[in-house]
């Protein structure tokens, strides 16, 4: 749990920084999966409400796999995206 934990609220820190209002609901699924993570409970019970939450983020438009950071500067853009590609395909190992 303290894995997805930090990933999540790395995701949440990136789209927090980078996206604009059309990701606010993603934001509010995010906190709540944090929420979720932090809160009392068995982490078996824990990890199936976190990968409920979790496949809610894939919205049919404007989901969370279609999110890239436009930066001005490219170098920037680039090393922001590709962490953001890391959390992506890190969950997807845990929770797809």
């Amino acid at each position: 749990m303290d894995e997805l934990r930090q990933l999540f609220k790395e995701l949440l820190t990136i789209l927090e920084q980078n996206g604009d209002s059309s990701y606010d609901p993603q934001m509010k699924i995010l906190k709540r999966i944090v929420k979720i993570i932090d809160g009392d409970g068995n982490d078996l019970d824990k990890f199936a409400q976190v990968a409920c939450e979790y496949k809610s983020l894939f919205f049919p438009k404007s989901g969370l796999s279609e999110f890239n950071i436009w930066k001005s500067e490219f170098g920037e853009r680039r090393k922001i995206n590709d962490n953001l590609d890391v959390i992506r395909e890190r969950l997807w190992k845990i929770l797809g």
